[in-house]
């Protein structure tokens, strides 16, 4: 997830700023030449390559299933894990602590090469892995075309199209492009039956939720998602194009800034008091910090006193990286229809 600009993460705005309202994608529309193949065993198979597969508004053209990929971020990796090309990836690129759910152990096992932020990426480093794809949230200072040049293809996944800026987003339904993702990798892999059992897992995960909200509506509705860097730190919070709006959505939360058609933003006091939501979703960036060390980052700001979500202390709390683009948002979606059961 590219960004250059604001960015709500601490050392997000330095990590995820970096990564966030990254490089692009739109939903990977793929178009296959013959046969799909047999991919029961989770190897590739001969069968559809060429691929082409269109992605952020160019076509790419896989000649035959990949056998080195370069896997660039947490998100990307759990993408890549779920469409079981794990024992493909030949360098795993994560940011420094992030969480990677169920995916941690096997990812764990494939070369490292964690990077801080979205800078630490580099060109030369890539090309001298040899792979002959790269998997990521997006690229800095180069594009796909400067590593294609030197043969490798890249496949930048959903949910990160439209540029670097933090209020830059193409993405319309964000878990959809999950699903989408992993069923594209699956095709360029050659595993496409571990794919369609990964989506068909998280689809009954999210529609479980969904039925639980319509089941049990949430008793206060009208929602703000903030970015909490501290307690002194400018707040960010989260409009329709992101994850976490959707994310509301499903659980039956109203999101109050949902008028505001950009991912991440940053909104003045004084439109948080107007919209006066009667829940707030705090996202924050792990590291040496408490859930309830957050809440009161948040609720204890006098110049939100006259919110009634802050007056009545009617907070949730979720991991920033579980509002991302791969598989750890159905897991954010899980943690906070928990909390609300709570």
């Amino acid at each position: 997830m590219l960004r250059s600009t604001m960015r709500p993460h601490r050392r997000l705005a330095s990590s995820r700023s970096r990564l966030a309202a990254a490089v692009a994608t739109g939903l990977l529309v793929l178009t296959a030449c013959g046969d799909d193949g047999d991919a029961d065993s989770g190897d590739a198979t001969a069968g559809g390559f060429p691929l082409t597969v269109e992605n952020c508004g160019r076509e790419l053209t896989i000649e035959e299933p990949p056998e080195r990929l370069y896997v660039i971020g947490g998100e990307a990796g759990t993408l890549v894990h779920a469409a079981g090309g794990t024992d493909r990836i030949s360098t795993f690129a994560p940011l420094t602590g992030e969480p990677l759910g169920e995916a941690a152990g096997p990812l764990g096992e494939r070369e490292q090469a964690p990077i801080k932020t979205i800078t630490d990426l580099n060109q030369e480093a890539i090309i001298g892995g040899s792979p002959d794809l790269v998997v990521t949230f997006g690229l800095n200072e180069f594009g796909p075309e400067d590593l294609q040049v030197a043969g490798i293809s890249t496949f930048i996944i959903g949910g990160y199209c439209g540029g670097f800026g933090a209020g830059e987003s193409e993405v319309q339904d964000p878990i959809k492009e999950i699903y989408a993702d992993i069923t594209t990798l699956g095709r360029i892999l050659g595993t496409e039956t571990r794919a369609e059992e990964a989506v068909t897992d998280l689809q009954g995960r999210v529609e479980a939720v969904r039925e639980q909200a319509d089941q049990s509506p949430p008793s206060a509705a009208t929602t703000a998602a903030l970015f909490v860097p501290g307690p002194d730190g400018a707040l960010g919070a989260y409009g329709s194009r992101s994850m976490i709006h959707q994310q509301m959505d499903y659980l039956g939360l109203s999101n109050v800034l949902a008028d505001t058609d950009e991912r991440f933003f940053e909104p003045s006091t004084e439109a948080l008091i107007d919209a006066a939501p009667e829940r707030l979703i705090a996202l924050y960036e792990p590291g040496d910090t408490s859930e309830q060390e957050v809440r009161e980052a948040l609720t204890s700001r006098e110049e939100l006193t006259g919110i009634p979500a802050v007056a009545e202390e009617e907070v949730l709390v979720l991991d920033f990286f579980h509002s991302g683009h791969g598989t750890l948002a159905v897991d954010g979606l899980e943690a906070l229809a928990e909390q609300i059961g709570r």
